[in-house]
């Protein structure tokens, strides 16, 4: 049987679409209140958002006659007809946010225009309102949220923790004002000021109040005017890159959306100066006609079609590469990377000899048959089990156990030993890093990590998600020998680090660590925080260029003796090469 459903089944339907946490009814609101021309935001939360919401403005404020559809659903200022789709100028236009903030809360709106002598209020409890009535309050609108998610529980245990809430808030807060800085933005949690964005700062000035100095300092500025849009706004250097691709912000006519061929051309002006793994930092202001941009993709607005998609996402690769090369002191003159005539060309590691040079047959070596294949390519695994009663082959000895003690180092970088039957050549770099790496984990299966503290704590600028993980993933830093603790709003204090680790740029192995957010349990935190523990065993080894003293050297292979597989670091590559007796010896004709 098919029922037409009731108001308030509608409601909560579309407050599941659009209210899905505690920053989702700041950004509406938020948003709301830049529509209305406010020149002042105030926003205030109490634990996350789930006990308190409020956002006050002095924009222009409901009209009293207006204000009893405020709740009311598909009811908007902002549009008239369908044709006003294809130019959508504010940032809200569908009429459903109040409506669904109303269907899971407890809401109330007190509102006075400018000029007027008195404000009106209404409430609104789990889509059930009241009449509205006159009341006292300042010029502009303030919404107060209250009790988020009070009819639907199953919505509100999937809330995160009450720091992670505020964090998410705080950077949404931040990411909005980057449009908008003819606006004055306060963000208040717990009754404690955490975020003060004055009007009248510069984009980079206002970056920097919200997410640090120490990126700050990295921005380049961008500024290209193309035939019908143009692009600007700030783009960090490729030291600045992230792990993730939260600080990727593109404001398409002053929106906050992503659109796919735009970040992919981005990420392409960034390709080549970028390791995998790696997001850019940025923030790019999109300006092009309304006609243009379809805005209507996604419920929460998150999303955006570009009508020229191709030409933009062209526009922006552009601009972000141009930027880059210029930075980087490189030639502009041609569509690819130029590298300047006074440069140094890179060399084959390779001379180019002849393959006859020692004689083919001098070395003992035939040339080989060729064997005809089919057209059918068949793998042959390496782990085949064994049959026929035949044995498995026998795991490969470690070559360090049985090296004598002479050793030389050569170019600062290899290892020459004498091995029971031949040279063995060791690349120091591969094997220190084998070496950390096993001891890392030895030290994290055992948990008796040994830890160096440091006699001045490092500060560490971190942003508001990464704050809320260390926060609540402390004592498990500490069982990994990371000790921090908070260092004002936006920074921590590294107090102790791993002794295996304390070669390490402390500031460096903080961000290797940081995930950005919360993660489910603590058993999966702890074996992510100790697998990028390990991860750091190779920036820590010692590098190409390192000269060791001879008791450094001493150490290292008494240590290579007792690992469980010398043969490859923890990325693969060999650690040792062994040249048997009977090689050197074919080689230097003494044996045929």
């Amino acid at each position: 049987m098919i029922k037409k459903l009731s108001p308030a089944v509608i409601n909560q339907i579309a407050a599941g679409e659009v209210v899905e946490r505690s920053s989702s009814v700041v950004k509406e609101l938020v948003e709301n209140s830049l529509d209305a021309g406010a020149t002042r935001v105030r926003v205030e939360v109490r634990s996350g958002g789930a006990e308190l919401i409020l956002v006050g403005d002095d924009g222009d404020g409901f009209l009293p006659e207006d204000l009893p559809l405020a709740f009311a659903s598909h009811a908007t200022s902002k549009l008239a007809d369908v044709h006003d789709l294809e130019h959508i100028g504010s940032l809200g236009f569908r009429g459903e946010a109040l409506a669904s903030i109303g269907a899971v809360a407890k809401a109330r709106i007190q509102s006075r225009r400018h000029g007027a002598r008195e404000g009106w209020e209404i409430r609104c409890e789990g889509g059930v309102e009241t009449p509205s009535q006159p009341c006292g309050c300042p010029e502009g609108t303030r919404i107060e949220v209250r009790d988020l998610f009070f009819n639907v529980p199953a919505r509100r245990r999937f809330l995160k923790s009450a720091h992670a809430e505020r964090a998410r808030i705080q950077e949404l807060i931040a990411e909005l004002s980057l449009a908008r800085l003819d606006v004055d933005f306060t963000f208040v949690a717990d009754e404690k000021e955490i975020l003060r964005l004055p009007h009248g700062d510069t984009l980079a000035q206002r970056f920097q109040r919200c997410f640090g100095d120490e990126l700050g300092k990295g921005l380049v500025p961008v500024a290209r005017t193309f035939a019908g849009l143009s692009v600007e706004g700030l783009v960090g250097e490729p030291d600045l890159a992230r792990r993730d691709g939260k600080l990727e912000l593109m404001f398409v006519n002053g929106r906050l959306a992503r659109e796919s061929s735009a970040l992919y051309a981005v990420r392409q002006a960034f390709r080549e100066y970028l390791m995998g793994g790696r997001f850019p930092v940025y923030v790019l202001q999109l300006t092009l006609p309304a006609d243009q941009v379809d805005v209507n993709i996604h419920p929460r607005k998150a999303e955006v079609r570009l009508v020229e998609a191709r030409k933009v996402a062209g526009c922006l690769h552009e601009t972000v590469r141009a930027v880059l090369q210029g930075r980087l002191g490189m030639n502009l003159s041609a569509g690819g990377v130029v590298i300047a005539a006074e440069m140094p060309r890179a060399r084959s590691g390779f001379p180019a000899l002849p393959s006859t040079l020692f004689g083919e047959s001098a070395l003992g070596f035939a040339p080989a048959a060729v064997v005809p294949t089919s057209h059918t390519v068949r793998e042959v695994s390496t782990a085949t089990p064994t049959t026929h009663g035949a044995t498995a082959p026998a795991a490969r000895p470690n070559p360090f156990v049985r090296a004598t003690g002479r050793y030389l180092q050569v170019m600062d970088l290899y290892l020459l030993l004498e091995g029971p039957d031949g040279l063995l050549v060791v690349d120091q770099h591969a094997l220190h890093e084998r070496v950390m790496y096993e001891r890392l984990r030895r030290q994290h299966a055992a948990r008796a990590v040994q830890i160096q503290r440091l006699l001045v704590p490092v500060v560490v600028e971190v942003s508001p998600s990464e704050m809320a993980w260390l926060t609540t993933s402390q004592e498990l830093l500490a069982a990994e020998g990371l000790l921090v603790e908070p260092f004002g709003p936006a920074s921590i204090a590294v107090n102790g680090v791993p002794t295996v680790l304390a070669k390490l740029d402390c500031k460096k192995l903080v961000r290797s660590l940081l995930v950005g957010d919360e993660v489910a349990g603590a058993e999966p935190l702890r074996h992510v925080v100790a697998e990028r523990f390990h991860s750091m065993a190779c920036r820590s080894a010692v590098m190409s260029g390192d000269r060791l003293s001879d008791a450094e050297i001493q150490s290292l292979l008494v240590e290579a003796a007792t690992l469980e597989h010398p043969h490859n670091c923890p990325h693969g590559r060999p650690t040792v090469l062994t040249f048997s007796t009977a090689e050197l010896e074919r080689y230097f004709r003494r044996r045929c």
